[in-house]
């Protein structure tokens, strides 16, 4: 697979900072920093901070037992570190050589150590960083998009390797266990799974449960895994036994609803436009009270992430995004259906992968 430019990502930031007059941008151990820093390190007490700046080289604070470690693992440098015995914050305002006016912070930044970071620059204004980040996150390069492809073969193979184990009295939370299993016997790396059996599947993202499969049940398969951190996101409905009409009744509409919300979605359109669009052939189908979500998500380092396909989001799709398209019809007391697919949005977007869903044929 095609390496992953994490200079680039930096300097592309440093451009976005330079237009909005931004001296710094902190970045706390997160999914963000291990976008920009490659390392998904966890936040903990001692401070670690990557620093973007329009004036020098990215740097970053960390404790001084930690420096190999972060040589190691991240592409940075210059690593400034300090002593247990040291107030890190005192350390990091030193460090910066030049007249701060305005800080962003990484979103999911504590707030702990935005006063503590306050303290240290009083008169410097601080500002939400995400508007930089996550549009920059949004939009996919070709080694990302090589990866959630790899993620979703592997959540399919693992998928149809794990449905050729269910067998009628096991409970969700058993088949919850085989679907983790092999899907990460694919992958490698960690996987999710919802599992949803019959009445049960009525409840959008409802926790597995005790209850057992039976010789004739939907199945809902809400699932994915990663590969090098990147997820998939996949819904699967199907039928074991002998399937009901009623069943595939409402599963063409969803399917249509799919279909016709793949062929909206691409660059120029507003993402509420997307969902209005599937959201319409239900509706249209008698339908409409039992779609009760919104039509999709981004997805990248998170299952989910911007942008969203919903009502009063007027963000225009560019090339590159990536999200779900899972239109739902969930009647309560019977069963759900969910048809859930990952887009990658383009002149003309396409499914990331695409697999035979009808299974019960």
């Amino acid at each position: 697979m095609k390496p992953l430019d994490f200079k680039k990502r930096q300097s592309t930031i440093v451009e976005d900072m330079n237009k909005s007059e931004i001296d710094l941008f902190l970045i706390t151990p997160s999914i963000d920093f291990g976008y920009l820093f490659k390392s998904f390190m966890s936040i903990s007490e001692r401070l670690i901070c990557g620093v973007l700046s329009i004036h020098d080289d990215a740097k970053i604070i960390a404790p001084s037992f930690e420096k190999e470690n972060i040589k190691n693992h991240t592409p940075f440098d210059d690593v400034i570190t300090w002593k247990e015995e040291e107030d890190p914050f005192v350390v990091l305002k030193e460090s910066i050589n030049f007249n701060v006016k305005k800080i962003a912070l990484e979103p999911t930044l504590p707030f702990e150590i935005y006063t503590k970071l306050k303290k240290q620059f009083p008169e410097t204004e601080f500002i939400d960083g995400s508007s930089i980040i996550r549009k920059q996150r949004s939009i996919k390069t070709e080694a990302e998009i090589e990866r959630l492809e790899e993620a979703g073969k592997y959540t399919i193979a693992g998928m149809m390797s794990a449905l050729e184990l269910l067998k009628p009295g096991l409970t969700e939370l058993d088949a919850l266990k085989i679907f983790q299993k092999e899907m990460t016997l694919q992958s490698g790396e960690p996987s999710w799974v919802l599992v949803q059996f019959d009445e049960n599947s009525a409840v959008p993202h409802g926790p597995p449960s005790e209850r057992k499969m039976k010789e004739n049940s939907v199945v809902l398969i809400d699932a994915g895994t990663m590969c090098d951190h990147y997820f998939a996101d996949i819904t699967l409905t199907t039928f074991y036994g002998n399937v009901t009409d009623e069943f595939l009744k409402v599963y063409e509409i969803v399917q249509e609803a799919n279909d016709v919300a793949l062929e909206v979605s691409k660059v120029g359109v507003r993402c509420e436009e997307v969902d209005f669009a599937a959201r319409k052939v239900i509706d249209n189908a008698g339908y409409g009270q039992y779609f009760t979500h919104r039509l999709g998500h981004g997805l990248g380092l998170e299952v989910h992430e911007e942008p969203y396909m919903v009502k009063g989001n007027k963000r225009q799709l560019v090339k590159g995004n990536v999200h779900t398209d899972e239109p739902g019809i969930y009647m309560p007391n019977k069963f759900g259906i969910r048809i859930e697919d990952d887009v990658l949005v383009g002149d003309k977007s396409k499914r990331l992968i695409t697999f035979d869903r009808y299974l019960w044929k």
